[in-house]
């Protein structure tokens, strides 16, 4: 095979494997989704979302605001620095306080996260604590005779607390149907 054939042959593996590796990255989680965020300002912030903000704030003086695309739904954060570092706060363009993640001290995580997150990281892994507290919404209800119980994130996009049921096992209703 000459030279100019195996150039050739190069070029057009590397340009399929770009082509594969970009197919690839769009059909990640989130990417098929629009996910995407930007700074914004604080005149940005629709009121609603800004007085959620300021509440959960108390007080605190804002350091910088974004505006955040998940899930097809807009979103809208507002940071601060709280006593042992920063403070994310994320609300919908409603108001509706979605999550609060929290930087925190080793010694504020629980033990067994700590033990946890030694043995993940390994003994030379520097470890950062954030505790994250999310709001979610769980509704009960009887549907062909069966109760149900859903839960779902302020956006409703419906919520999975628990793992896969195992064949032949039941859930926390008493069947097997995943309440779906």
């Amino acid at each position: 095979m000459s030279n100019a054939r195996i150039v050739s042959a190069g070029v057009v593996a590397g340009v399929i494997l770009v082509a594969a590796l970009r197919v690839g990255a769009q059909n990640k989680p989130g990417a098929d989704q629009g996910e995407q965020e930007r700074k914004v300002t604080e005149k940005d912030v629709p009121a609603a979302a800004m007085v959620t903000l300021k509440k959960m704030a108390n007080g605190a003086k804002f350091t910088e605001f974004s505006e955040e695309i998940e899930h097809g739904n807009k979103f809208y954060e507002g940071s601060w620095d709280g006593p042992d570092g920063k403070i994310d706060c994320l609300v919908t363009e409603a108001g509706d306080l979605v999550e609060l993640e929290e930087k925190i001290p080793a010694d504020k995580a629980p033990a067994g996260v700590r033990s946890e997150a030694q043995k993940q990281a390994g003994a030379g892994g520097k470890i950062h604590f954030e505790k994250k507290t999310m709001v979610l919404y769980e509704i009960h209800f009887k549907k062909d005779n069966k109760h149900r119980e859903m839960v779902y994130t302020p956006d409703a996009r419906r919520y999975y607390e628990h793992g896969p049921v195992v064949a032949g096992e039941k859930d926390e209703d008493g069947d097997d149907d995943k309440d779906e």
